[in-house]
């Protein structure tokens, strides 16, 4: 019984990373304008990302090297799927991308259960070299959730071109007019620039990009998730360091054992 509460503190915390990444998701699918055109605010959501990535990375670790036998640890990984579409939303597509992260977890944690078994003594390597397919997993849950926001955003209202772009333009023309146009003249010049830039804006729009607005969330997230598995490489070890610190903690602590087997082999030789 002792056993199954610790196995049940690990699946909670698998399950909160889950659903905190769920809810990094949400913010993801809302934030698309800060992606497109990236400010400040980018930063806090980029480093919220991560920080949950790798949250979960950690967690999933643990719960693949200690909860046994392997369907329990299926349960816990589906229970952590659910709780990342409650932080984030109950729906159909999301629920794929859920999915997609079950699958992923199902087949790393089955993969770290042979990898653990196979060794003679425990190491963390096993954990390290399966770490990429769930990683992969969140990247394209994240990316997946940034399409379907932004997605839901074009078929809602259409294509626009985003305020913040349109008036960075504005700001620069009006400083080159100010420079350029005597003082007297400026403001006439000024209205008449606006007037025939937002047209000439607005049939760019009509013309050239509504015809293909749906592939824009679909080219946003590519975007995203080339540019999310190149820099994920350079912090994948973290979690990876941070396992090799916790397990001979856990173990100073008594929560884990060091098991020592003795086990019959068999060699064939010559005779």
């Amino acid at each position: 019984m002792y056993k199954e509460l610790k196995s049940a503190v690990f699946a909670v915390l698998l399950i909160t990373a889950s659903y905190f990444f769920g809810d990094v998701c949400e913010r993801i699918g809302q934030g698309y304008e800060l992606i497109l055109f990236p400010s400040g605010e980018v930063l806090g959501l980029a480093l919220r990302f991560f920080l949950a990535m790798g949250a979960v990375a950690l967690t999933a670790g643990l719960v693949a090297a200690l909860v046994r036998p392997l369907w329990a640890c299926f349960i816990v990984f589906g229970l952590s799927a659910l709780a990342m579409l409650l932080g984030w939303e109950l729906k159909a597509t999301s629920g794929v991308l859920a999915s997609v992260y079950f699958i992923a977890s199902a087949i790393y944690a089955q993969g770290i259960t042979k990898g653990l078994e196979e060794r003679v003594n425990f190491s963390v390597r096993p954990i390290s070299e399966g770490q990429s397919i769930l990683l992969m997993a969140l990247i394209i849950v994240a990316c997946g959730s940034l399409y379907l926001g932004y997605a839901a955003h074009i078929e809602e209202a259409g294509f626009s071109i985003p305020p913040p772009l349109t008036d960075a333009i504005m700001e620069g023309v009006e400083r080159e007019i100010e420079k350029r146009v005597p003082e007297a003249s400026s403001e006439e010049a000024l209205a008449e620039f606006k007037q025939g830039f937002e047209k000439g804006l607005e049939e760019f729009v009509e013309k050239t990009i509504r015809p293909y607005e749906r592939f824009i969330p679909l080219a946003i997230a590519f975007s995203l998730f080339t540019s999310v598995v190149t820099i994920t490489p350079f912090l994948s070890w973290i979690p990876v360091l941070a396992l090799r610190v916790i397990f001979p903690l856990l173990t100073a602590l008594g929560v884990t054992r060091v098991v020592t087997e003795t086990r019959e082999v068999k060699r064939l030789t010559l005779g």
